[in-house]
C-alpha cells in the first residue's frame, strides 16, 4: 500500500473496487487505496487528492508512538475502503487548503477522520507511513537524482518543506540531501567509468552534472584522482 486516496463525496455517487460498485451517500469522505475508483459523473461532485506516505510525515512523528502502542491493543485489519460522513465546512476548508502547500489538505483529511475513528486510523497511520516511508524515498530519488534540480525543488515535488526533507535524511542516511545526490551521482559516474566507453563529457551528463569540468573536479574530490585517470588505472589492474 504505497498511496492513499481521499475522495469528499458532495454529491451521493458510486465507487468502483475489484469490479463491484459501492454507493457512497452525499457528504462523506473515503478512506482507500489505489484501486478504489469513482464513478465519475461530474467532477464538481466530488474531490479527489492522492496521499503519499511522505505527505503524513508532519502527523507520523507525532502520533507514531500512540499509533503503535493502540496496534498491539488488538489485531489491525484494513478495510477495502472508509467512508465517513462530513458537513461542507470540511469540504470548503479541503479545497481551500488545496491551492497551498500539497500536506496541509491531506493531513487536515487524515486529522479529521483521526477524530471520527482513532484507533482503525491511528493504526493505518502506522502501518501506511512506518512501513513505507524508505521505499517511498527510494523509489523517488532512484527515478529523479539525475536531474539537475535544487533540494528546494526535490522536497516541493514530495509536497514537504526543504528543512523537512534535509531532516528525514540525516535520520536515514547520516548526511543531507545535497550530498546523498552528489554521492549517489558520482558512484553512478564511476560504474559509467568501469563498464562502458562513454567519453567523461558524456558521462557526466548522464549522472546528472552540468558539465565536464564541474563532474571532472567533485569526482577528483571525492577520490583523489580524475575521471580519466581512474579508468585508465582500473584497465591496467
Amino acid at each position: 500500500m504505497n498511496i492513499l486516496q481521499f475522495i469528499l463525496f458532495k454529491k451521493s455517487g458510486t465507487l468502483s473496487f475489484d469490479g463491484k460498485i459501492h454507493t457512497i451517500p452525499q457528504n462523506h469522505i473515503v478512506v482507500a487505496d489505489e484501486n478504489a475508483i469513482p464513478v465519475k459523473k461530474n467532477n464538481d461532485d466530488f474531490v479527489f487528492i492522492t496521499c503519499y506516505p511522505v505527505n503524513l510525515l508532519p502527523l507520523h512523528q507525532d502520533l507514531i508512538s500512540q499509533a503503535a502502542v493502540l496496534s498491539c491493543c488488538k489485531p489491525f485489519k484494513k478495510d477495502i475502503y472508509k467512508a465517513l460522513p462530513v458537513d461542507n465546512s470540511v469540504i470548503e476548508s479541503t479545497e481551500k487548503l488545496m491551492t497551498m502547500e500539497k500536506s496541509l489538505p491531506i493531513c487536515f483529511l487524515y486529522l479529521y477522520c483521526l477524530g471520527i475513528d482513532k484507533y482503525y486510523f491511528a493504526s493505518l497511520l502506522c502501518q501506511f507511513v512506518g512501513v513505507n516511508i524508505n521505499n517511498t524515498l527510494l523509489e523517488f530519488f532512484d527515478r529523479n537524482y539525475i536531474n539537475q534540480w535544487a533540494v528546494s525543488r526535490y522536497a516541493k515535488e514530495l509536497g514537504i518543506s526543504t528543512h523537512k526533507l534535509n531532516v528525514i535524511f540525516y535520520q536515514k542516511y547520516g548526511m543531507p540531501v545535497k550530498q546523498w545526490l552528489m554521492e549517489k551521482r558520482l558512484k553512478k559516474g564511476g560504474e559509467l567509468l568501469l563498464t562502458t566507453t562513454m567519453r567523461v563529457a558524456d558521462i557526466a551528463l548522464e549522472c546528472g552534472f552540468s558539465n565536464h569540468a564541474h563532474f571532472t573536479a567533485l569526482f577528483r574530490r571525492r577520490f583523489q584522482i580524475c575521471p580519466s585517470l581512474f579508468r585508465a588505472a582500473a584497465k591496467r589492474s
